[in-house]
């Protein structure tokens, strides 16, 4: 836990992040896993919900504050080569922590599952930040200047070659095209390197586990939101700061993807290319909607919350994963017949709502005490960062 320096933020992007964040640990603690409102729930495979584009959101969110972060620290005096060493381990760090929190609280190694959001962020972050200071300029002085044109064409190489993977390169024993549970090449990749053992349990196909949504391959694609997050980033660094241009190329992004359907379907859990473009286009949207409306004054209260979730994200995600086995643990009912705190809640809140609103409120009841705590971070100036 480290103090947070007095800096100039960008506003808006610490409120999407903070909102993508609320979203995420929404979806993590239900009342019950049974009842839920469909756009809190994940689409089991083609199309999406709501919640399918806060994952995205956040890798948009990372890439949009890596041009920030290491330029102004190149104009403090890091060079190219402690800037790759800070991605590096800053990388590792995320992987290991996604891991630990897989195990946590068994630490079965025999069939705790490998990939998650977590790895899946260390992986894009690390790749992402390697390839944009390799390619970057140094000045005479040594400053880092990042360089957009590079990245433009490195994001549209993901996005196509991507496609052709899917579309082009046949599947050793299934063929092509493929974009299935079983035979696609993400699946069919999981399934010999990672294991069946090793991976997301959580929706098997007639019985049996076939794939991951954050997956080895997959992970490629994500690149582009950091990617593309990362060209945002640029472009409001070098006083690019218009909402209304960013909602406007966000909604073609999004129209385009949509129009590429037919070619190429909306798949989160393959990350296909057109998720890839229309997840991103949604969050540049998003971004333009708030660069305008979060500075408001009656929006800006509003949005304090998302504020505060917004500069210690990684905090509130550690948060919801270590209070799961004490709601999961069973406080209540007879020795017979133990009840859990989340069993608990849901009843209680039966009482009055709907199965579906009653596992919302249980939900927000959750992200309240999550919000208590990190306001105490906020007043004590601690972000826990790695």
């Amino acid at each position: 836990m480290t103090e947070r320096a007095v800096s100039s933020r960008w506003d808006a992007l610490d409120v999407l992040r903070g909102l993508t964040i609320m979203l995420m640990l929404l979806n993590l603690n239900p009342g019950s896993w049974e009842f839920n409102y469909s756009w809190l729930v994940h689409a089991k495979w083609a199309g999406a919900t709501i919640i399918d584009f806060v994952a995205p959101a956040f890798l948009f969110c990372i890439g949009a504050a890596m041009p920030l972060s290491f330029e102004r620290r190149s104009a403090k005096g890091a060079t190219r080569s402690m800037l790759l060493r800070h991605v590096l381990w800053r990388s590792v760090l995320l992987i290991a922590i996604g891991v630990f929190l897989n195990l946590y609280p068994t630490f079965e190694f025999t069939t705790f599952r490998i990939p998650g959001v977590l790895q899946r962020i260390g992986l894009c972050y690390g790749l992402s930040g390697i390839f944009m200071l390799a390619t970057a300029r140094t000045s005479e002085s040594g400053a880092i200047t990042l360089r957009s044109a590079p990245l433009m064409y490195a994001a549209l190489a993901i996005l196509v070659s991507y496609w052709a993977l899917l579309y082009l390169v046949p599947v050793p024993g299934f063929g092509a095209p493929r974009v299935d549970q079983l035979g696609s090449w993400p699946a069919v990749i999981d399934r010999a390197v990672i294991g069946v053992d090793h991976m997301f349990k959580w929706w098997p196909v007639d019985g049996k586990v076939l794939f991951d949504p954050e997956g080895i391959v997959s992970t490629w694609p994500a690149c582009f939101n950091v990617l593309f997050g990362a060209l945002v980033g640029i472009v409001y660094a070098r006083g690019g700061r218009s909402g209304l241009s960013a909602l406007a190329l966000g909604l073609v992004m999004g129209g385009v993807a949509l129009a590429l359907r037919g070619v190429c379907p909306v798949i989160k859990n393959l990350w296909t290319s057109t998720f890839a473009l229309f997840s991103s286009g949604m969050a540049l949207a998003s971004l333009g909607l708030l660069m305008g409306e979060s500075q408001a004054q009656g929006f800006r209260q509003i949005l304090w919350p998302a504020r505060i979730f917004g500069e210690n994200p990684l905090l509130a995600y550690i948060l919801v994963f270590l209070m799961a086995p004490l709601i999961d643990a069973n406080w209540f009912g007879r020795e017979a017949a133990p009840v859990s705190l989340r069993a608990a809640g849901q009843a209680w809140f039966d009482q009055f709502a709907s199965p579906n609103a009653a596992s919302l409120l249980f939900g927000l009841c959750g992200l309240l005490v999550i919000f208590a705590i990190l306001i105490v971070c906020n007043r004590k100036r601690w972000i826990l960062k790695i």
